[in-house]
């Protein structure tokens, strides 16, 4: 039979991709055994220990074309059949095209892990060997990994750096060399293993360790000399040291990562245990199942980041897997990653159409912007839950929340005033309200009094104290009504606003902590207003009014009788004041003929 030699001359020869091929793959099977039969591969079967090896062509990397590559796999092929025929049975170059070829690849292609699994046992393989090589300047370098399916012993990985200028044939040299080394350790393995089988575990040890001086860490080796410390009940920690030299040789063998995560379990080593079965999940990286259980797990233990690692790896290769996405802002979520669980939300709400409506959802949301601090995001989110689910009050107040976070006064007042419409027995978010509007209103005689915003604000307090009679509820009304009116009062601005504002104060004062105080600015504010009011009453020459001064007269004595002890030596004077107003009550009735 006679090679296929891929034209590199022609155009459009050299494919590094197929189409249609999965239909394809239950061809294989059949090609493989008619090629293996057709082959003089067969006539080696009757020599003993032989070991089928598939030999893929290792891709190209760095300032290393295609043709070098496949030259040098064509040439090691040829070496091993030549130079180790008595070890091994080597496919050919002609025997692997033709496969290929038949399954729509090309000769010169370069397979994925997946597909070079496939093909090696399709063709029946015992091992198989996958890699990469490049140049260093004028140097040839490969890395080779070393896949055992039918316990060959072959397995681990090599690197073979070559001589400057170094072709494809003097390379393949230096790589045959450094894998008849790997094959002597391979005997040893499979040595290893023929002693399990008999039951002759400590033979079969000192075996795994004759391996083990040609290749530390051979993971076929090390794999049976776990067994055997297993059936020699030796202890976990001489099990999963042998396990460890595997993984050492070849990281990507999930079932030892698996039996590794097994066995710090028995240790009760949680942190190994997720460490282990986390590799385990990276490498089988196709497997759903596997991944789930492992992020799950790392929730349970309280792994959040890596939970969240291993949800973004799969994510990242299946992004729209629902379940895997809530997991990771669960994980995100419980750990406190706040960008994460933000991010995730997000993501799941662009594809997950039942979400639009789900109050659950947008408080999730919320509450992960609110403890990120990203105030736009609060707005925008906390935006798009009232308008899906209006009726919603929790949401309201969120949206209230991230208005007043930005600092958009008129925005949240309206806000809590669409809440009291929903609620008129929500006084919290009437204190909100209030505290907002009389926070804004600057008590200054250089500055305009807003007297629009004061009397909005002190109707939210009235509001509130409407919808309950809580004590706590009705001592804040009773500080925001003495805190904004005794400002008045000293400033001598909205005197009339102030006085009511002051007797507000000393109604809600239900524990009295603030008596002294309101009192002595109401008796204050009545005298000011007095000065105000009098002039009023003169030019009106009202009897109705009269008696209204005589009244602001008695409550402002009162006032500062009960408020006397925050000044004490100013009392006399104000006292005089008022007297000099009380005797002129009686002139003034008679001057006006009031009864």
């Amino acid at each position: 039979m006679t090679r296929r030699k891929p034209d590199y001359g022609r155009a459009g020869a050299v494919r590094t991709t197929r189409s249609g091929l999965s239909q394809r793959w239950a061809l294989l099977g059949a090609i493989a055994a008619l090629t293996f039969g057709a082959s003089d591969a067969a006539a080696q079967l009757a020599l003993p220990r032989q070991e089928t090896l598939l030999f893929l062509m290792p891709s190209a990397g760095a300032d290393t074309e295609t043709p070098f590559a496949y030259n040098v796999a064509h040439e090691v092929r040829e070496r091993l059949r030549s130079k180790l025929r008595n070890k091994l049975i080597t496919y050919g170059t002609d025997q692997i095209c033709e496969v290929l070829t038949q399954s729509a690849y090309p000769c010169d292609q370069s397979l994925n892990a997946t597909d070079s699994d496939r093909l090696a046992r399709a063709m029946q393989a015992d091992a198989y060997v996958v890699g990469s090589v490049w140049h260093d300047g004028a140097t040839p370098v490969g890395s080779f990994r070393l896949v055992n399916l039918q316990s060959s012993g072959l397995s681990g990985w090599m690197t073979v750096r070559g001589m400057p200028g170094d072709s494809p044939r003097s390379y393949a040299a230096t790589v045959v060399d450094t894998l008849d080394n790997q094959i002597k350790a391979a005997e040893q393995a499979r040595e290893c293993s023929e002693r399990v089988r008999r039951g002759d575990f400590q033979a079969a040890l000192e075996r795994a360790g004759r391996a083990f001086t040609m290749y530390p860490n051979h993971p076929a080796a090390a794999q049976c000399a776990e067994v055997a410390s297993d059936a020699l009940d030796q202890p976990l920690e001489d099990q999963i040291a042998y396990l460890r030299r595997a993984v050492e040789g070849d990281s990507l063998l999930p079932r030892v990562w698996e039996r590794l995560g097994r066995l710090y379990q028995q240790q009760a080593d949680t942190t190994a245990a997720l460490e282990a079965f986390s590799r385990q999940s990276m490498v089988d990286a196709n497997n759903r199942e596997l991944r789930l259980g492992v992020i799950a797990g790392a929730i349970t233990t309280g792994n959040h980041a890596i939970g969240r690692d291993l949800a973004n790896d799969w994510l990242s290769r299946n992004p729209m897997d629902i379940e895997v996405m809530q997991l990771k802002t669960r994980a995100c979520v419980e750990g406190g990653i706040w960008d994460c669980a933000y991010s995730g939300l997000a993501q799941q709400y662009q594809i997950d159409s039942s979400l639009v409506g789900d109050t659950v959802f947008y408080q999730q949301i919320i509450g992960a912007v609110q403890a990120l601090g990203d105030t736009a995001a609060q707005l925008e989110w906390s935006s798009i839950a009232v308008q899906n689910a209006p009726e919603n009050l929790s949401l309201w107040r969120a949206h209230a929340s991230a208005l007043a976070t930005a600092g958009m006064t008129d925005s949240v007042v309206a806000v809590y005033e669409h809440i009291l419409t929903l609620d008129p027995s929500d006084y919290r978010s009437a204190l909100a309200a209030a505290r907002i509007l009389l926070d804004g209103v600057v008590v200054d005689t250089a500055v305009p009094l807003d007297t629009a915003n004061l009397l909005r604000g002190v109707e939210f307090l009235d509001r509130a104290t409407a919808a309950t009679r809580d004590t706590a509820v009705l001592m804040n009304v009773a500080f925001s009504l003495y805190q904004k009116g005794s400002a008045l009062v000293q400033a001598r601005r909205g005197i009339a606003i102030a006085v009511d504002l002051l007797e507000g104060a000393v109604q809600n004062d239900v524990q009295q902590r603030l008596s002294v105080q309101s009192n002595f600015f109401l008796g204050l504010g009545l005298m000011f207003r007095i000065f105000e009011f009098d002039s009023q009453v003169t030019d009106s020459k009202s009897c109705e009014l009269v008696d209204q001064e005589a009244e602001m007269i008695r409550r402002g004595k009162e006032a500062l009788q009960l408020g006397a002890q925050l000044a004490p030596d100013r009392i006399p004077q104000f006292m005089q004041q008022f007297n000099q107003f009380e005797a002129r009550i009686p002139q003034l009735k008679r001057a006006y003929e009031c009864r």
